[in-house]
């Protein structure tokens, strides 16, 4: 079987016009912050989804969220934030976040 592609993934669950930001998220952001480059608020989850952000097939093996969307801050700052269906169609749930690293936004730029 081949893996899914971006297309069949959004067409299976709706764009990505509205994100969730849940107490789970919170909770995962508050204990994740001690690290640098998850020190993450919010309002930048926000700011990345509101903006010219990019979709791309979550390349992780944890398997939870098939989507990883890819966007710049306000402050110009590159997140990568993991995704997963609420299954309402066009409403995705943010999983973590974290500073883009090299790859995230290779790809970013070059898509």
């Amino acid at each position: 079987m081949k893996d899914p592609d971006i297309n069949d993934i959004l067409s299976a669950f709706g764009p990505v016009t509205d994100i969730e930001l849940d107490d789970t998220l919170r909770e995962h952001l508050r204990e994740r912050g001690i690290y640098g480059k998850h020190r993450v608020s919010l309002p930048e989850i926000l700011q990345v989804h509101h903006s010219n952000h990019k979709l791309f097939v979550n390349s992780s093996p944890s398997g939870r969220a098939p989507l990883v969307m890819v966007g710049v801050t306000a402050r110009g700052r590159f997140l990568c934030i993991p995704i997963e269906t609420t299954g309402k169609w066009g409403v995705w749930r943010a999983v973590t976040a974290f500073e883009a690293n090299t790859h995230h936004i290779e790809r970013y730029q070059g898509d």
